[in-house]
């Protein structure tokens, strides 16, 4: 899950994927205006919601925050803030939940996603249930992801290495 676009502007979105790696379904959303973090607390929560009600047991959060997975996990005090967010996604999440970091790099899914929540702020929650909805550029960052394709992101302003 990602949730921050450019300064200030929050996007949630994320991609549920079964044990095997499928993506089952994913969701974007426009928030409006809030911190990184907080837009992270509230990917993670509409992610375990939407789990919940297609009815999935275990759930294991990754997410390229690292503050939020510390969080999660009671490594970290929980800002109160997003403390009841938090408090959701644990009673959500059910026994032995896993939450685990990943990479801004390994996250493009996420990246892509968000891009499509900044193109429609006016509807709540996008649900992308099945694989053709998906927008195309995260279904082939989805088959990559499942191949283990590795992913590069160019940092601006870098020159390239000759």
């Amino acid at each position: 899950m990602d949730a921050l676009r450019g300064i200030r502007v929050c996007v949630e979105e994320g991609v549920v994927r079964d044990s095997n790696g499928h993506a089952v379904f994913a969701f974007s959303a426009f928030l409006g205006e809030g911190t990184s973090l907080r837009a992270e607390a509230l990917a993670a929560l509409v992610g375990s919601r939407l789990c919940r009600a297609k009815g999935v047991e275990r759930l294991a959060i990754q997410a390229d925050s690292l503050l939020l997975i510390g969080i999660l996990q009671g490594r970290l005090h929980c800002p109160w803030h997003i403390k009841r967010e938090v408090e959701q996604i644990l009673s959500l999440a059910g026994e032995r939940p896993i939450f685990m970091h990943c990479y801004r790099e390994s996250n493009k899914v996420a990246d892509i996603l968000s891009n499509e929540g900044v193109s429609h702020p006016l509807e709540e929650v996008r649900i992308y249930d099945s694989w053709y909805t998906i927008p195309l550029l995260a279904r082939g960052e989805i088959r990559l992801n499942r191949l283990g394709v590795p992913s590069i992101r160019r940092i601006k302003g870098t020159r390239d290495l000759v």
